[in-house]
């Protein structure tokens, strides 16, 4: 759970689609403008602005695993239907652990994604559903550092007290919000364990440096796990690898530019 950056404007095909007088302004109807190319165009800038992670996981978004999320949801009585295909409201998210296409009698079985039982596994905007958006706390919105939330040995993420306080973010907001959201199912606890696991025995093979050799080369490995590879992209669970860090990390962080964001 990271603070990301929105869309501070539409993209060209999400532009083009509000100018044109002859579209109905729903979401459906943008899916089939332009043969629904300027959606592809419209989810791919969410997901590049979001440096590759789900909005809420921080899973790598697949291919095949990603898709718009609108925070305020299209069921909400009083602003759904305004927000649709307003790109303030939007996000990219995976699909929750909801892909069958992931599951295991499939060509691309993939646990990380779809995990046996099903219902036990959905996170993200998939257990969010039509929810009221006054429920969740908006990733866009949230403080960068230090973070609301910590990520322990056995990849459970939880409210860090002291920096909910700092940021007079209520910790039971925040442990709401993880609850909703269902971000430790067993699916993601795992993930975020092999992370801290790998990291680890990291350090372990360090044993023989001396202080000054393992000084640099941890926070060498802090820096490329930190921050966004060449391409724009982010390790995936950046919060477990924040949390295994600690203080390192929020050196890393607080420097500017911080293009983690």
């Amino acid at each position: 759970m990271k603070r990301i950056c929105g869309l501070t404007e539409a993209p060209a095909g999400l532009a083009r689609f509000h100018a044109d007088p002859t579209t109905v302004k729903t979401w459906n109807e943008f899916g089939t403008f332009e043969d629904g190319i300027a959606r592809r165009e419209l989810t791919d800038a969410l997901r590049d602005g979001q440096h590759g992670l789900c909005a809420y996981c921080e899973i790598r978004l697949d291919p095949n695993d990603k898709r718009v999320e609108h925070f305020v949801p299209q069921g909400d009585s009083a602003q759904g239907a305004a927000l649709a295909c307003d790109h303030r409201n939007l996000m990219a998210v995976c699909k929750g652990g909801s892909d069958a296409i992931f599951g295991p009698n499939s060509l691309t079985p993939d646990p990380s994604r779809f995990l046996p039982p099903v219902r036990k596994n959905i996170s993200c905007d998939a257990a969010k559903g039509d929810r009221s958006a006054t429920e969740f706390l908006d990733p866009r919105q949230i403080p960068a550092a230090p973070s609301l939330v910590q990520v322990n040995s056995g990849g459970r993420i939880e409210s860090e007290p002291s920096a909910c306080a700092g940021h007079a973010v209520s910790k039971a907001d925040v442990d709401a919000h993880i609850v909703a959201l269902r971000l430790n199912v067993e699916r993601l606890r795992i993930q975020r364990e092999a992370v801290w696991d790998e990291l680890t025995k990291f350090y372990i093979n360090l044993a023989q440096q001396s202080e000054e050799t393992k000084h640099d080369l941890v926070f060498a490995l802090a820096e490329r796990r930190l921050l966004p590879r060449p391409d724009g992209s982010l390790a995936a669970f950046f919060s477990t690898t924040r949390s295994f860090f600690g203080p390192v990390a929020e050196t890393i962080l607080t420097q500017s530019p911080q293009r983690w964001i």
